[in-house]
């Protein structure tokens, strides 16, 4: 009788198994990391992209406009006037606008200028984010 080699062994299956187990791990929290990153980053693009709508329909129709954040800080909305929505929008899972925030919201008036500047504070995540609403024409940064 003779013994046919011909397969693997438990041991052999293991360890390659334990291998794919390891790098498939890895990659699964490089790959989180950079959902995290790229979440904030489509945010606060879309925030941005929102301000200038508003500063641009202020502008045409030479009224004051407002983007409010509601009272959790996950929400926010562009305004017409009380009664007049031009947008709403949700902010990501786990994110809301802080309390330490000196903004509430952000107004512009018909010529285009921010009514008020200051810091709209973001807690995230990944930890606090910052953007600065500098006077003027209401130009933005993120710290």
């Amino acid at each position: 009788m003779s013994l046919d080699n011909k397969g693997y062994t438990l041991l052999e299956l293991l360890l390659v198994l334990i291998i794919v187990v390891v790098i498939g791990s890895c990659a699964l929290v490089m790959n989180n990391r950079y959902v995290e990153k790229h979440t904030f980053d489509l945010f606060y693009n879309q925030l941005i992209l929102d301000t200038r709508h508003l500063q641009l329909t202020a502008m045409n129709e030479r009224k004051n406009i407002t983007l409010s954040f509601d009272s959790g800080g996950t929400r926010y909305a562009g305004r017409k006037s009380f009664f007049e929505s031009v947008f709403r929008r949700e902010l990501p899972p786990g994110y809301r606008l802080s309390t330490r925030s000196n903004l509430q919201e952000l107004s512009f008036h018909p010529n285009g200028t921010i009514v008020k500047f200051g810091t709209l504070t973001f807690e995230t995540p990944s930890g606090i984010k910052i953007i600065h609403v500098y006077i003027g024409k209401g130009r933005m940064t993120l710290e």
